[in-house]
């Protein structure tokens, strides 16, 4: 009977103690929780442009320069990016009294190069050929579509919290960066 009582008493305990082991190591193992969305942070903000006017490439006049980007010089002549936006035409005969010339608008241009009187740049992802034989009347020579992946419209450049892509609002031709609130996205 000894034995009997025995493995009645045992047998539940031990059913009952191993029930409560954690083999795995996951009883006392939370799930990560999500980090609270920041009120503000530095991040990355969508520079929008409609539709219409993206591929437009024209001379217009002297622009003040914001984002001043690379610079090519060729002859008396300075040409400046203007990052995302175009590139600035500057007299530096005088280099002591630069004077500016006109501005070529291309959307999302940040690159450039120039081979006798054709200025290579980005019109956002294409190739871009422009005639500069008269920088008060640049025009469009060539276009190659898709050459580059300078500017992707659904992710920031960068790494980290960003505004969330609003297509209502137009194609986006860039990223900057900025104070953002309350920012939804993160990459």
């Amino acid at each position: 009977m000894k034995l009997k009582s025995f493995h009645a008493w045992v047998l539940p305990v031990l059913i009952i103690s191993l029930a409560s082991c954690d083999p795995f190591g996951n009883r006392h193992r939370t799930e990560p929780q999500p980090e609270p969305v920041p009120a503000e942070v530095d991040g990355w903000a969508p520079v929008y442009s409609n539709g219409s006017d993206i591929t437009v490439i024209k001379s217009m006049p002297p622009q003040n320069i914001d984002k001043g980007g690379k610079i090519y010089i060729k002859g008396d002549t300075l040409y400046q990016v203007e990052s995302g936006k175009g590139i600035h035409v500057i007299l530096i005969k005088q280099p002591s009294n630069p004077q500016k010339l006109a501005f070529i608008s291309v959307t999302g241009a940040q690159e450039m190069a120039i081979k006798n009187n054709m200025l290579y740049t980005n019109n956002l992802n294409d190739l871009v050929v422009i005639d500069i034989s008269k920088t008060d009347s640049a025009k469009l020579v060539d276009r190659v579509s898709s050459v580059f992946h300078m500017v992707d419209a659904t992710r920031p450049p960068g790494t980290g919290y960003y505004e969330c892509v609003d297509k209502s609002k137009g194609t986006v031709v860039g990223w900057e960066q900025k104070l953002l609130k309350y920012p939804k996205c993160r990459n």
